[in-house]
Order: structure tokens, then sequence, then C-alpha cells
């Protein structure tokens, strides 16, 4: 049955095709042309995404995530770090937050692994994922290192190059690394040290407070 209506009404470009599937009849609707052009956009669209939000300067969702994360945590320790209170357990905290994981292990890959492997597993700096230490083993140790560095054997001290929370999370990751078993491990330097709990370990003191200076008493008349 072929379509035979005329005037404005008729179709322009559709029609019923010459061949047939199973006895029906195939009809030519081509579809609008706002939605091939938006399919051809997609098409050009999405090879430039993919250079730019994944090798490019673009960031993910997630990553602006960690990153709005970060700036978070940078404001909580600057505060912290104007009290003096930098703690054991603070860095262990960081070590369940996935957003400061993720920050820290970014640092560590692009600082850090050129000295100590992309995974810890030590080159031209110690193995970082087993018990021996050349500076101690708690985090607190770890964070002090990376914050002050160790000029003599070329370590930079990254206080000056790594905002607050950044330090705090680089070194946390370092200390997440502990036992992680990468392949290809540098043999153990330092000495053998297991890390205490954080509960386990003494706050540095803090400055005692000066007491109030006192008015001296009227003199009895």
């Amino acid at each position: 049955m072929s379509d035979e209506r005329t005037g404005p009404e008729a179709p322009q470009s559709d029609h019923l095709l010459d061949h047939a599937y199973d006895g029906i009849q195939e009809y030519d609707n081509p579809l609008p042309r706002w939605w091939l052009a938006l399919f051809w956009i997609t098409i050009v669209f999405t090879p430039l995404y993919i250079l730019y939000f994944h090798f490019g300067g673009g960031m993910l969702p997630n990553e602006r995530y960690d990153q709005e994360m970060i700036a978070f945590y940078d404001r909580q320790a600057e505060e912290l770090l104007a009290m003096g209170e930098i703690r054991e357990a603070t860095l262990a905290e960081l070590m369940a937050d996935p957003s400061m994981m993720n920050g820290g292990k970014k640092i560590f890959q692009g600082k850090c692994a050129t000295c100590h492997g992309m995974f810890g597993e030590g080159g031209i700096g110690p193995n970082l994922t087993d018990e021996h230490w050349l500076h101690g083993p708690q985090l607190m140790d770890i964070y002090r290192t990376v914050r002050d560095g160790v000029t003599d054997k070329g370590m930079l001290a990254w206080e000056r190059q790594l905002r607050p929370a950044e330090l705090m999370a680089v070194s946390a990751y370092a200390g997440s690394l502990l036992g992680s078993q990468p392949p290809n491990t540098k043999p153990p330097q330092g000495e053998r040290a297991p890390r205490a709990a954080p509960e386990a370990v003494a706050p540095a003191p803090a400055a005692e407070p000066e007491p109030p200076a006192t008015e001296a008493a009227p003199a009895a008349s």
C-alpha cells in the first residue's frame, strides 16, 4: 500500500522502500535534522573530552572533590599548626580518609616516587614498606622527615613547597605503605622498629602557659 496523499500535507521525504522483511514493507522515515546534528556533535565531542579530562589538564568530578577536601583540610591544618596540635592520631585519621589518601598518593607519585619508587619499594631513597627505618617508624617521624627533609641524604625539605594539608596527606600516605609488599623492594635499611598504635604515642609536651600577673595587695593602713 502506498501513500498517495498530495498537497501541503503530503510527506516530503518519507516513502515506502521497495523491499520487505517477513512480509512487512519498510517505511523510510528519516530522523529529524536536529537529532542528527546532536548525534554528530557528540561523536566529535567525545574524543575531545577524553583527551582533555583523561590526558590533559581537565579534572574529573572525583578529582575536583579530592582537591576540595585537600583545601578543607588545609584550613584545618593551619589551625592545628597554630595550636601546635599535629599528632600521631591526626595523621592516623587521615589514613582512613579516601580523599586525603588520593591526594597524598598523587603528591607521592609526583614528588617522591623518583627516589622511593612508585609504590614505595625504594630506589635512590629507602624502602618505605618494611619495618626498618632510618628516621623512626611513627607517622609523626615520617611527617617531620617530609617537612624538614634530610639534607645530608639529598632529600628536600618540603615545608616550603607543599601546603600544610598536602604535607599531612603525603606523610599519611607514605605511612600507609607499611606492609604493602610491592615487587622489587630495596633491601632493608636502618633499624627494625615496629610502629606503635597512635594511642600509645605520647604527644609532644605543650608549652606551659605563663601564670597571669597578679596585682599587689594594698598595704594595710
